[in-house]
């Protein structure tokens, strides 16, 4: 899955920008917006309390974004709040149309991950034909 993590959602950010994104891949890398493995503390283990649901929605598409790998390696595993900041480039907006989704979510919950994987993989299935 990771080797092909990178392209398919380079493809799909391409999908959601309106064919009008220009990439330069070798400086760009997959974030996951719920950490993999979220510090003791952290808000996220409040919000996912249960190790296999949270186990459920880390690697799956609605919950992977794009960022520089300069970004990257500053997002870490903060708590959404902070994270979204961290996506934010000027003006509050992403450099990836698939990175700007995620700042117009005030939570990040099991309902958003539903709704935004719901959403992404129907942009997929629609440009890819695969009704």
């Amino acid at each position: 899955m990771t080797r092909i993590r990178l392209p398919l959602l380079l493809r799909i950010d391409e999908l959601l920008s309106g064919g009008r994104a220009v990439y330069n891949q070798p400086i760009i890398t997959v974030e996951h917006v719920l950490p993999q493995n979220p510090s003791e503390l952290s808000q996220w283990l409040t919000d996912f309390p249960h190790a296999p649901e949270r186990e459920r929605w880390v690697q799956k598409l609605a919950n992977l974004v794009l960022l520089t790998r300069r970004k990257n390696s500053q997002a870490s595993n903060f708590d959404f709040v902070e994270k979204k900041k961290y996506f934010a480039m000027k003006a509050g907006v992403a450099n990836f149309a698939i990175t700007s989704n995620v700042l117009k979510e005030k939570e990040w919950t099991v309902a958003v991950l539903e709704r935004r994987q719901a959403e992404i993989l129907g942009a997929v299935a629609a440009v890819w034909r695969l009704d």
